[in-house]
């Protein structure tokens, strides 16, 4: 597992990762906090890629100002997640655009447990 904190685009897109045109692009068994981007996808901006997969990742408190969302999706084939959690991070947590996710979510999972 990885840790990623406090990466940020300035004056542009995903914070972490921006994949433009390009093929499959995962993240998996992480931990992301406090990451961001001035216009879009705070941790994750893709545009016109093969795929995104994400399992197994925590998304704490990431943003991005413009759009506000932590992944930005844009004509992407194929996206999956999975045993994934977003936390802190206000707004809209995925933003899509001709881009169908395949979100594989466990029963009660998504809520906070006490």
């Amino acid at each position: 597992s990885s840790n990623v904190a406090g990466c940020s685009a300035v004056y542009g897109r995903g914070g972490v990762v921006v994949a433009d045109n390009s093929g499959a692009v995962s993240i998996t068994s992480s931990n992301v906090a406090g990451c961001s981007a001035d216009v879009s996808g705070g941790v994750v901006s893709a545009y016109q890629s093969e795929s995104l997969s994400v399992a197994g990742v925590a998304f704490i408190n990431n943003r991005a100002d413009f759009s506000d969302s932590v992944l930005s999706l844009n004509t992407i084939e194929q996206t999956s997640i999975s045993n994934a959690s977003f936390t802190g991070s206000g707004g809209v947590t995925i933003q899509t655009f001709n881009s169908p996710i395949n979100w594989d979510c466990r029963l009660g999972s998504w809520m906070p447990t006490e």
